[in-house]
């Protein structure tokens, strides 16, 4: 299942591109941190304040826990500029499953990136990781982030905690890009 490279670059559809975090997207992630809708997507603490120290630690973080085996971040970038647009992560939940969440910085929003960065977290999920099934769990209210994950193949199957679960599996995946 773990068997993802090491590169930099991992995936592209030729307009975004999923990498590994790098020290200096910490920048990136300090704003991002301070827009209103990600915060309450990703339930921050009431007190917190973003700082450039907290985002280097965020990404230090991440690398421990993907070299760890039990978190994989991605930053979703411009193909063309490199330039960070948003993120998403894999978070197994077992050796056969996974959850997806994604996110995008404001200013890209309303684009496709968030669609584009689903589709290839999940090509490198069932591809190169070789989870069987994912899951995406997205607030009633965030329409943007449950067309994402419908656009690519996610049904709705119920709710968790007060959410909406979308799932798919494998062989609706292979179908779907056979197709």
């Amino acid at each position: 299942m773990l068997g993802m490279a090491n590169e930099m670059r991992l995936r592209s559809d030729g307009t975004v591109t999923l990498s590994l975090f790098a020290h200096n997207d910490a920048y990136t992630l300090c704003d991002g941190d301070r827009d209103p809708e990600h915060r309450l997507r990703f339930e921050f603490p009431d007190d917190f304040i973003p700082s450039l120290q907290h985002s280097k630690n965020v990404i230090a973080r991440w690398e421990q826990e993907r070299l760890a085996g039990k978190r994989f971040p991605f930053a979703v970038r411009d193909t063309a500029t490199d330039e960070p647009l948003g993120g998403c992560e894999l978070r197994p939940v077992d050796n056969e499953a996974a959850n997806l969440s994604y996110w995008t910085y404001a200013s890209h929003r309303r684009r496709g990136v968030a669609s584009r960065a689903v589709a290839l977290a999940c090509a490198i999920a069932f591809e190169d990781m070789g989870f069987r099934r994912l899951e995406v769990v997205t607030d009633p209210d965030n329409v943007g982030s449950r067309r994402a994950a419908v656009r690519n193949g996610f049904k709705e199957v119920g709710m968790r905690q007060g959410r909406i679960l979308h799932v798919i599996e494998v062989d609706e995946y292979t179908k779907r890009v056979s197709a």
